[in-house]
């Protein structure tokens, strides 16, 4: 038989354990909250390429990002991907408007800062998503007899662009994923803007999709980060 008192001094030992997990669980939940912006950035090393490949979307940024490495003489040739036949872009022709396309304003922003006209070549496959613009890059790499590739592209997409590469393609090619730093997206501090949180929320559950093998298609978007 348990002496007198033992239940009743258990009680409040054990309510001080569940407060002190308690505390510790939500401690690691902010931190966690707090870092996943960052946790979302990566960048490979950099190595000498075949191409550096700016991603659609988040114009002007990350044709910003490919000036600056094509400047910096880490590959011979920028290549530009082609998102069309997005719903936008359907929409437009069909009221018989001329609809210029990311690659027009990314090709128009790299020759302004300096990269050479014959040096800017469009991937010829159209694209709807990440995913489509990993495999027609693996294709212009295979076509072109090309062994490596350095993919530009907005901070926050960068970790699921590395995963769908290497789920897609594997690690031949070789990739080098970078960030396109002049993008305004304040990783370390991603929760005081709603736009970041948007664009985090929906990195996240884009992560998550590829991991599963991207079972679920999009719509169609004029922005390929978001897909």
């Amino acid at each position: 038989m348990d002496p007198p008192g033992t239940v009743e001094g258990s009680a409040p030992s054990r309510r001080r354990s569940l407060i002190g997990v308690s505390v510790v669980v939500l401690v690691l939940s902010l931190v966690a909250f707090i870092r996943v912006g960052s946790w979302l950035v990566v960048a490979d090393p950099l190595t000498e390429s075949d191409a550096i490949v700016v991603l659609s979307g988040a114009v002007p940024y990350r044709a910003m990002g490919g000036a600056r490495l094509y400047q910096e003489g880490w590959a011979p040739e920028v290549w530009l991907t082609r998102a069309t036949g997005i719903e936008e872009y359907q929409a437009m022709a069909e009221l018989g408007i001329e609809q210029l396309i990311d690659a027009d304003y990314n090709r128009e922003i790299l020759e302004h800062l300096g990269v050479p006209a014959d040096a800017i070549r469009a991937i010829p496959t159209p694209v709807r998503n990440t995913l489509d613009e990993i495999r027609a890059t693996a294709d212009m790499l295979s076509e072109t007899g090309g062994e490596s590739v350095i993919i530009v592209t907005s901070p926050y997409h960068t970790r699921r662009s590395r995963a769908l590469w290497r789920r897609a393609i594997g690690r031949s090619p070789r990739l080098s994923v970078q960030p396109a730093h002049e993008d305004p997206f304040e990783p370390a501090r991603w929760w005081r803007s709603s736009s970041d949180i948007a664009l985090v929320a929906k990195e996240l559950l884009g992560l998550l999709n590829a991991w599963l093998g991207s079972p679920i298609e999009p719509r169609g978007t004029s922005n390929l980060e978001d897909t």
